[in-house]
């Protein structure tokens, strides 16, 4: 299938995420084990016969995209994370017709983010309507945040203690280069203590954050990180501390109804 303007995407970087890069030769095993345990996968068409293949429950899963009989994709993906209400201003597909990215406003605040259920929704969304998403993060890298200030534009320092605050990575800094859109620098207290879960045979844990609170509304998420992108300080961080780090930010269609 040729989607004009469709976009070019992977997911080698996102992998990075829960992989050290001495696993990753491991991962296409991996990814055809779940296709033989997964008896009763999502089917979907697009012209092409498409089968979506996922992981045993829990908060973290893999999902398998198999079309035509070949993996076509395949990446973690957060499951039922906190509810966002967002106003689509763009739909952007990539190029293999299967998957795409959101971009919109969540009471005000800009945020795109890759869509893991795209294959399935794509069709049912229309720009400048606003739609619930299940939202979730991965961590490029984190850790407790040092003590910042700013200055504004009069001269006075800011600080940022106890703020939460993100920006996308490809504004500028040392993940600039290789940033997209769905990737975000971000500083957040720690809201409560990490849960633990796992992902293909490595332990990850979740740290719940609000990414940012537009028009007072907060928008909470939790941050899963795998051990090997934590800074040595994570293993102190407390409830209430300020993080820091990149992110890859992810959702999928609510089940909840819309506004």
């Amino acid at each position: 299938m040729v989607i004009p303007d469709a976009k070019q995407g992977g997911h080698g970087d996102h992998w990075g995420c829960v992989l050290r890069a001495i696993d990753e030769g491991k991962l296409v095993d991996y990814l055809v084990e779940i296709t033989r345990k997964d008896d009763r996968p999502e089917q979907f068409s697009d012209g092409r016969k498409g089968l979506a293949f996922r992981s045993d429950d829990g908060p973290l899963r893999t999902c398998v995209i198999v079309v035509d009989n070949v993996i076509a994709s395949a990446y973690p993906e957060v499951q039922d994370g906190p509810v966002w209400q967002v106003q689509i201003h763009e739909i952007i597909p990539w190029d293999n017709g299967i998957e795409g990215q959101i971009s919109g406003s969540a009471f005000g605040a800009l945020v795109r983010f890759f869509d893991t259920r795209f294959y399935e929704n794509a069709d049912r969304y229309k720009v400048g309507e606003i739609y619930n998403f299940n939202m979730g993060a991965l961590a490029y890298i984190m850790g407790q945040a040092p003590e910042i200030e700013a200055q504004s534009d009069i001269g006075a320092k800011i600080s940022f203690k106890g703020a939460s605050a993100y920006m996308p990575a490809a504004s500028g800094g040392p993940a600039d280069s290789d940033a997209d859109i769905d990737d975000y620098w971000f500083h957040s207290p720690l809201e409560g203590e990490p849960v633990e879960t796992s992902l293909a045979d490595q332990r990850l844990a979740g740290y719940p954050i609000i990414m940012a609170i537009p028009n007072d509304r907060e928008l909470h998420i939790t941050v899963y990180a795998a051990d090997h992108v934590l800074a040595a300080d994570m293993a102190l961080a407390r409830p209430g501390d300020d993080l820091q780090g990149f992110l890859w930010l992810q959702g999928h269609l609510s089940e909840e109804r819309g506004p």
